[in-house]
């Protein structure tokens, strides 16, 4: 079998400094004697093309230094590191800009893998497929939650054809779905002889996945064998670890965490074999006056006409166009400028929050319930103008789905009649008989007393006789509400759940007809049939 990674007597050590000043002098006069930590100390292996390797061990035991090592983003202190082939590594976020978007990061990540303009557009489409993000690709990494940026992460990574993959607790975020397609991914790099170096906590994913098992311990490599040899040896010690009182732990850890501090060895030359090359890292003093050069270009860069994304991404985005942009949003003072529109929208969130201002900082007391038709006015990326009966507010657009985008159903209002309470459904279809009638008429007709409030910047009807709520909109009943509703799911109307939008709870859902649109709220065992305009 083909060597791909020999690891000979490497280490990694820091030195810890008490203040930040300390840190600066120690990087122009070096102290040979001052103690430091030991990430990793004298860990040797080989591993060869179409292994899958694991690491396991408890937390500060030096994984992530070693995945670190291995991906060449920090260099040994001492040893030698011999490697065939390029790495990648796959960890939460790692090589992502939080400033730019899901888009650009795909292309700036790929474009320090290497690979061309060309290329990045061929596999563009796959990435944004396997990671399954949605909208928010086009949305800033920031705001990205931690299974987003591992999903997105690993799509990246997994589609730049790797010889040596490594996985840092990249797949402990995703949901069941995500992880089984990052397993069968995994799976084709194996048969493709690839080499996988996989760290987690998750010993059954240790097992499913990997060949052999590394086990560090305190910054030393205790056990490399089998996979089956080295989990039992490994849980057997987390067994008898976790039956020693709190004292003796702490005991234990701090022996061993002494254990690995040392006198400061100054970093000497390592190489990587693996493409012939031999690395020098120079000296403390290179270091800074590198760092201090790239300081210099950055803060001279905030004065340049171009923003950091077209930075980013090496002149991909021509110039005028970045030009027009930064107008824009100067124009707009940070946001760019909404497009009038004339849409009816359907709230999605549970519920719609809504704000005050365009910059959505402050707040309304009020929201929109899920389900709730509404008027988009005006939109952009960021922002959507929506328009209630009497109010305009401003929401965010995840919030809102096109109501055309809800596919139309053959389901009428009879379809409910036997989940209403006893108290409606006696005059059902009497009640329903008055949507889309004029305020004056349900009045005049419905030998009843009504009592009134104002919700939403609607006037609702409140009906005491009878467990029903109608709803006036501009003089007209547009809406009717039926309460103490038995709990409906889509199943027993036969619907497609396709066609169907759920709150995330999937307590409440949306289905349209050919007239009305209908909301059934589970939790409030309400069911709202609209009027379709």
């Amino acid at each position: 079998m083909k060597l791909k990674v020999s690891f000979r007597n490497v280490s990694k050590q820091y030195v810890l400094y008490k203040k930040q000043s300390d840190k600066i002098k120690g990087l122009f006069l070096p102290n040979k004697n001052e103690k430091g930590f030991f990430a990793v100390r004298d860990v040797s292996f080989d591993v060869y093309e179409g292994e899958t390797i694991g690491f396991v061990g408890i937390n500060g035991s030096g994984k992530s230094t070693m995945s670190n090592l291995l991906a060449k983003i920090i260099p040994p202190t001492s040893g030698e590191i011999d490697m065939d082939g390029q790495p990648s590594l796959i960890a939460i976020a790692a090589g992502l800009n939080n400033q730019l978007s899901g888009k650009d990061n795909i292309r700036l990540k790929c474009l320090m893998m290497g690979l061309t303009n060309k290329e990045i557009d061929e596999l563009y489409e796959k990435i944004v497929e396997f990671a399954d993000i949605g909208d928010f690709i086009d949305q800033p990494v920031k705001s990205y939650s931690s299974g987003m940026k591992s999903r997105l992460g690993f799509a990246i990574s997994a589609h730049i054809d790797p010889d040596i993959l490594i996985i840092d607790e990249a797949l402990s975020v995703g949901d069941q779905t995500f992880y089984q397609k990052c397993v069968d991914r995994i799976t084709e790099f194996k048969k493709q002889g690839k080499t996988i170096f996989f760290v987690s906590h998750s010993i059954s994913q240790i097992q499913k996945i990997c060949d052999r098992v590394a086990w560090m311990h305190y910054g030393e490599l205790r056990m490399f064998d089998e996979t089956k040899k080295v989990v039992k040896e490994y849980k057997e010690f987390v067994d008898w670890f976790n039956k020693l009182s709190k004292k003796q732990k702490q005991k234990y850890q701090m022996e061993h965490k002494e254990g690995r501090k040392g006198v400061q060895k100054l970093e000497r030359v390592t190489r990587y074999k693996g493409d012939g090359k031999r690395r020098s890292f120079f000296g403390p003093a290179f270091q800074v006056t590198v760092i201090a050069v790239l300081t210099t270009l950055l803060a001279l860069s905030m004065f340049s006409d171009r923003p950091l994304r077209t930075l980013a991404t090496f002149g991909v985005i021509p110039s005028n166009k970045t030009e027009a942009f930064q107008s824009k949003n100067l124009q707009t003072k940070g946001s760019p400028d909404m497009k009038k529109v004339n849409r009816q929208a359907i709230a999605t969130s549970d519920p719609l929050t809504v704000y005050k201002d365009r910059a959505m900082k402050k707040k309304e007391a009020v929201t929109i319930p899920f389900g709730q038709e509404v008027q988009v006015v005006a939109e952009n990326k960021q922002t959507v103008q929506i328009k209630t009966a009497s109010e305009t507010y401003f929401v965010k657009p995840k919030g809102l789905k096109n109501a055309e985008d809800l596919k139309v159903l053959s389901i009428g209002p009879s379809q409910f009649i036997s989940y209403v309470s006893p108290a409606s459904a006696g005059s059902y279809e009497y009640l329903l008989s008055f949507l889309g009638k004029e305020e004056s008429m349900l009045k005049e007709r419905m030998q009843t007393l009504f009592s009134t409030k104002s919700e939403q910047g609607a006037t609702i009807e409140r009906l005491t006789t009878e467990k029903t709520d109608y709803v006036i909109q501009n003089g007209q009943a547009n809406k009717l509400v039926f309460r103490d509703v038995m709990s409906i799911s889509p199943s027993a109307l036969g619907l497609p759940e396709q066609n169907v939008w759920m709150n995330k709870k999937q307590t409440k859902f949306a289905v349209k007809g050919k007239n009305n649109l209908f909301v059934i709220d589970n939790e409030e065992h309400t069911l709202t049939i609209s009027v379709i305009k």
